[in-house]
């Protein structure tokens, strides 16, 4: 089920530099979003800016009608989000996109979570379907990296699942010093990484999303990546958000906002 519809805005907190979470009101989203999924959004009704912008659903309160996304302040449309204040409303499309596939047997798998920034919002929302599902805590593990400490996004909240968190940083601020995939790599030498029964599922900055799929087929894990490109539309009609693919054929494209945003990393054209 999918609305489209103005909402009103619950509240719009921040919630690291720069970053905000906007809670809306919209039953819709809040009964049906699967992690991974994304909503669509207008801001207001004139030409400027002029297209929508995509969000992943970051948690959901289906109890009181009401979801969330986190943004990053930086662009016309973010700022004009950020101003937003409870009892105002934004334009709703959504849910939108595939959602994450949790890999089976749920409970004899481990699941690797890898979030760069803003990426973490729809593996937030994974981990807690993982939990809801009774999988053991200890098969859950999420790797949530950022530039800086003050970057990190969902932080509290993943700590708060009881999974198995590391926190990394580019400049050493917080948790391991490096990039996800160092921690990745450690983990695998660790011997916590099983040779069978693992599953991969990551969002987050493209460069990454490529580095965390070469270790990952590098190492033979199946892995889900959710692809973050411009999706003007969100529908799939303006060929927007094309996604290169490989195919029987050679290669190809696919539309990231209805063949995707997830998309098995051994698919995805890497460049």
């Amino acid at each position: 089920m999918r609305c489209a519809e103005h909402c009103e805005v619950v509240a719009n907190r921040p919630v690291a530099t720069s970053q905000f979470e906007i809670e809306i009101h919209c039953p819709t989203v809040a009964l049906y979003a699967q992690p991974g999924q994304f909503v669509q959004m207008r801001v207001q009704s004139g030409y400027e800016p002029l297209f929508s912008r995509p969000f992943s659903v970051f948690r959901r309160f289906p109890e009181r009608g009401n979801f969330s996304v986190v943004y990053l302040a930086r662009g016309t449309f973010t700022r004009l989000l950020a101003d937003k204040r409870p009892g105002e409303s934004v334009f709703v499309v959504g849910p939108l996109g595939n959602r994450f596939l949790v890999a089976q047997p749920a409970n004899e798998t481990a699941h690797l979570l890898v979030a760069g920034g803003v990426g973490a919002p729809p593996l937030y929302l994974l981990a807690e379907e993982l939990v809801q599902m009774d999988v053991p805590r200890e098969k859950i593990v999420v790797v949530n990296g950022a530039r800086r400490h003050d970057l990190l996004v969902c932080q509290e909240h993943f700590a708060e699942l009881g999974v198995h968190l590391w926190a990394v940083t580019e400049d050493g601020s917080m948790g391991a010093k490096g990039k996800v995939t160092d921690v990745l790599k450690d983990l695998r030498q660790q011997g916590e990484l099983p040779d069978k029964r693992c599953q991969v599922y990551t969002c987050g900055p493209t460069a990454m999303l490529e580095a965390v799929a070469k270790f990952a087929r590098k190492h033979g894990i199946p892995c889900q990546v959710s692809m973050e490109t411009l999706m003007p539309c969100g529908l799939g009609v303006c060929l927007g958000c094309a996604v290169k693919v490989r195919t029987t054929d050679g290669v190809d494209y696919k539309r990231a906002c209805v063949d995707g945003p997830i998309f098995d990393a051994t698919e995805v054209v890497w460049e």
